[in-house]
């Protein structure tokens, strides 16, 4: 009988021990549940709760364009440039965005390489990072203009003939 009641204690015991470690466990957990929950809800709003976090590609991603024909005055007679460019971000959600802006996007190019004739595309075609710069520039600042984040980080002129 005193065999009993020493094993009833022990298990007592053993009971109230394991009841304090899950209660001790339990609170560490509502703790970080608690701290993102003010993260999230309190600091970020109520959306920033159910939005996912970016993901970042370390590769880089990219948007091929389709292909531009772009009319080029010259003074002897008229002539073009057959031109295919890529766009590149290493943000997969970028790419997705772009497609909901492509005319814009189109047309900010069309328009920059509108302002040039015959002989100055020629003459910059010595330097052709430039004109990926500059069109870069250009289309980030379209992007900003219907209140996009700027994420075209390089744009890959992937063909270009002129006639």
């Amino acid at each position: 009988m005193a065999e009993e009641k020493t094993a009833k204690k022990s298990r007592g015991k053993l009971s109230l021990v394991l009841l304090v470690v899950v209660l001790l466990s339990g609170m560490g957990v509502g703790t970080f549940v608690l701290a993102d929950y003010k993260t999230r809800f309190i600091d970020g709003g109520m959306a920033a709760w159910f939005e996912p976090e970016p993901v970042v590609a370390v590769e880089p991603q990219f948007k091929p364009l389709e292909q531009f024909v772009i009319g080029l005055p010259s003074l002897e007679r008229n002539r073009y440039m057959v031109l295919e460019l890529a766009l590149m971000s290493r943000h997969p959600e970028q790419l997705v965005l772009w497609d909901t802006v492509l005319p814009a996007l189109r047309n900010t190019t069309l328009s920059y390489f509108s302002s040039f004739d015959h002989q100055q595309v020629q003459e910059q075609l010595q330097d052709l990072s430039h004109f990926e710069q500059e069109l870069k520039t250009a289309l980030n600042e379209r992007l900003v203009s219907y209140q996009y984040d700027p994420s075209v980080e390089a744009v890959l002129i992937t063909k270009l003939v002129i006639q």
